[in-house]
């Protein structure tokens, strides 16, 4: 089953125009704070052709500062598949695909259910919508920043799982993590990934990873929340095959090939628009 939804939330791009240095540099900067960058999320922060940008993007990649990918680029290799995102980051790009992904991800909930909200920014978006819809339903999460915001609607009742602060970071990790987790079953879980790649979902981190691992054996039925940007080569540690998953929201930027083997796998594929 495959559907499509419409955002209905805007968001304002600042607008100035850049020297080429200067662009590259900015370009740079993404990928010391996120790892990865698609063609589209440049456009959108930096407001150049595309093929300015692929100019741009070829030019680093001779000088040995990027490798690029289909539709983007990542930090070379040896950098990559353990690098550590900013988290504060991680919410500069894509925003108004995030949140439609939260706002669908949201409305398919059914009143009185149970729902895991792993960390994440999209995850985020997420809790910010259930907010939004005054729904009620029992949440459970291992990030301090989302639990302040589900707890701020009368209709949801909190629980927040024990553990280890990680550093930088608002999520809860760790063994105790994991036991709370086990002692529960719950209807939904929301959850992200660093990256999907060829039907795995990878993370940087063997902790997150693990942790992602004992919370999908917690629920009934795992949605994974991911922006088309996260669709790129496969980082450290693997958490899971997407044919573990119930379903996969994410945008219609998504790349083509990787739509098709998440239809192939027979799970279920909701697609969103951001509103222009």
């Amino acid at each position: 089953m495959e559907t499509s939804l419409l955002s209905k939330k805007p968001v304002e791009l600042e607008n100035a125009p850049l020297l080429p240095v200067q662009r590259r540099q900015r370009i740079t900067n993404f990928l010391h704070n996120h790892g990865a960058v698609t063609l589209q999320q440049l456009t959108d922060a930096l407001h150049v052709s595309l093929s300015t940008l692929r100019r741009d993007l070829d030019s680093l990649a001779e000088e040995g500062i990027v490798e690029r990918t289909h539709g983007g680029a990542i930090l070379r290799h040896q950098q990559y598949s353990t690098f550590e995102p900013n988290i504060s980051a991680a919410r500069d790009l894509s925003p108004r695909e995030k949140s439609a992904i939260g706002i669908a991800a949201a409305e398919a909930l059914v009143p009185g259910q149970s729902v895991i909200f792993d960390s994440g920014s999209t995850v985020l978006e997420a809790a910010k919508a259930v907010v939004a819809r005054k729904i009620e339903i029992v949440a459970v999460t291992n990030d301090i920043e989302i639990a302040q915001i589900l707890n701020s609607s009368p209709f949801v009742q909190v629980h927040v799982l024990g553990g280890q602060l990680r550093p930088g970071s608002n999520t809860l990790i760790g063994e105790e993590v994991q036991n709370d987790a086990r002692a529960i079953r719950a209807d939904v879980l929301f959850f992200g990934a660093h990256a999907v790649s060829e039907n795995i979902i990878s993370e940087t981190s063997t902790e997150v990873a693990s942790v992602k691992r004992t919370l999908m054996k917690s629920a009934n039925s795992c949605r994974l929340l991911i922006d088309s940007s996260k669709f790129r080569p496969r980082v450290f540690m693997s958490v899971c095959d997407i044919a573990d998953l119930a379903e996969i929201i994410t945008d219609d930027d998504a790349p083509q090939d990787e739509l098709e083997r998440i239809r192939s796998a027979g799970v279920k594929l909701t697609l969103v628009r951001k509103q222009s």
